[in-house]
């Protein structure tokens, strides 16, 4: 090791840039699948956010037809509205500038933030956010004070208010050792291009929620009676729109702002209901598009009665079945894959499920498929008991078969608080004392939403040395006797390399694991 009194020899220089580069090319490697599901949740949180949006629009349409029926109660209401829609546009538009200036950087002048090239970029949206122009300062800024902002149109006791600040929140969050890491750094530093946009486009999802949350309560702060009361409407109200086809369709129908005192008379193709509070059900035999009408009578003080009409369509469709894996959209071969199977209208206990390239079975109310070959499609059919005691197919799904992915290793110790940690290298240290503490290495698949246990069955510490890199072998997951006496030996600010790392999963599968570098504090 180099040091004042024994400086360092061309080979060691030479090794430390070896490292260095290692663990650039290490850093750099995001996989194909990982930038594929950034785009994927950046597709799906876009289409949230047109839908808050047109939430939004068609919300503050309502407040403004309020406004006409009674402009001198609703104007200030609905003026405090159009401020809230202000704020959230412009936030949103300095939002979209950020986005494009982070793809340029990746992509060049011409970047289009919907097609971008170099999506696994690791430099650009640190660059932008936490570089000289401190970008991600700014943003920070201008989200607490958009908090701050919308915090001012609720009540301070309202859960709309608590809502706001938990939802906009830039406080620091705890990394994996338990040090405060800066909101802006914990989003951007050293991600990649596509996983910072979608992460963009998550705070604009937020802040249309917070947009609408706030109409919505400035828009509940008019005094009903003095609008509603005046403009008497019937309403239908089902419980849903989309019925089975044999099943049953159950809507409730009643006045705006019925007065208690007063109990109106409700008819449906000229009959009456017998019910009081305009609960109203029909058997659904025919499939498409249906509709029924009727009307309201509602006695006056004068003794004359006041009439309204309505009429409501709603569908009728065939039965249907919901096949999902609980965890991911494809199997994994090798493991067991838990799969949730539901119909509306049936019971569990009468449905029944089978699968092509594997098995599937039931456990409790879920159900466990396991896949046999990898690249070949698994179907999963669907049939259920009707009331009838026949069998009926309710549908079927395809899935994907995949080999399960690589798991990472990971150095297991316990920190001075006598919590349980795992050091995953990436250029950050670990402290000697705690090194000292540890039971060995581990594997597990990082950023993963399945629960798959591995095992390590060897790994070689390469100790480097003026004469090169010896190999101090294990056969185990755990660290022998030698390779903990040379950990115990190390200096400061020393570093070592576990290579040849292999480990099994339990689809049986023996895989080499990438290197670890260890940088001892």
């Amino acid at each position: 090791m180099g040091s004042k009194n024994c400086p360092e020899t061309p080979r060691q220089k030479m090794i430390g840039m070896m490292y260095l580069f290692l663990t650039a090319m290490l850093a750099l490697n995001v996989s194909a699948d990982i930038l594929a599901g950034f785009r994927l949740v950046n597709k799906s949180l876009r289409e949230s956010t047109i839908i808050e949006t047109n939430k939004n629009d068609a919300l503050l349409g309502q407040f403004e037809d309020l406004y006409n029926q009674n402009k001198d109660k609703v104007g200030a209401w609905l003026d405090k509205a159009k401020l809230v829609r202000e704020h959230t546009a412009e936030l949103y538009k300095h939002i979209d500038e950020l986005k494009l200036e982070i793809v340029r950087v990746a992509d060049g002048k011409n970047a289009d933030v919907d097609n971008i090239k170099n999506e696994g970029n690791l430099d650009a949206a640190s660059q932008v956010t936490l570089g000289a122009e401190k970008k991600g300062e700014i943003l920070v800024k201008k989200i607490n004070e958009f908090s701050k902002t919308m915090q001012g149109f609720v009540d301070p006791d309202s859960i709309t208010m608590s809502t706001i600040a938990q939802t906009l929140s830039t406080a620091p969050e705890k990394g994996l050792t338990g040090e405060d890491v800066p909101w802006i750094n914990s989003r951007f530093q050293m991600m990649p291009v596509s996983a910072a946009v979608a992460m963009l486009t998550k705070i604009q999802y937020d802040i249309r929620n917070i947009e609408g949350l706030t109409i919505e309560y400035l828009k509940n702060q008019v005094d009903a009676s003095d609008y509603r009361v005046n403009k008497i409407d019937a309403v239908v109200i089902p419980e849903s729109k989309y019925v089975m086809q044999n099943g049953k369709y159950k809507a409730r129908i009643a006045l705006v702002a019925l007065d208690t005192t007063k109990v109106p008379e409700i008819f449906v193709a000229g009959t009456k209901l017998t019910s009081t509070n305009g609960e109203y059900e029909r058997i659904c035999n025919a499939l498409g598009s249906q509709s029924y009408e009727g009307y309201i009578l509602l006695p006056q003080r004068d003794g004359s009665t006041m009439r309204r009409p309505f009429k409501i369509d709603y569908m009728v469709g065939p039965q249907t079945v919901t096949i999902s894996a609980d965890k991911m959209n494809v199997f994994y071969a090798g493991i067991d894959n838990e799969v949730s199977i539901s119909v509306p209208g049936l019971a569990s206990a009468n449905l029944n499920a089978s699968m092509s390239n594997g098995t599937i079975t039931r456990s409790g109310n879920e159900w466990v498929a396991r896949p046999a070959r990898i690249g070949q499609e698994c179907i999963i059919t669907v049939t259920a008991k009707m009331e009838d005691g026949k069998i009926q197919e309710m549908g079927k799904k395809p899935f994907r078969v995949k080999m399960l992915p690589a798991p990472i290793a990971l150095i297991k110790y316990t920190n001075k608080g006598g919590n349980a940690m795992k050091y995953k290298g990436n250029g950050t240290s670990i402290l000697k004392a705690d090194l000292l503490t540890t039971t060995g290495l581990m594997a597990e698949l990082e950023d993963a939403d399945i629960d798959v246990r591995f095992t390590v069955l060897s790994f070689d510490l390469n100790i480097p040395s003026p004469l090169g890199i010896s190999v101090e072998p294990s056969d185990g997951a755990s660290f022998t006797n030698k390779q903990m006496t040379y950990m115990r030996g190390l200096a400061r600010n020393s570093k070592f390399f576990l290579s040849r790392i292999k480990a099994k999963g339990p689809d049986g599968v023996e895989r080499t694991l990438p290197p670890l570098e260890v940088n001892v504090n």
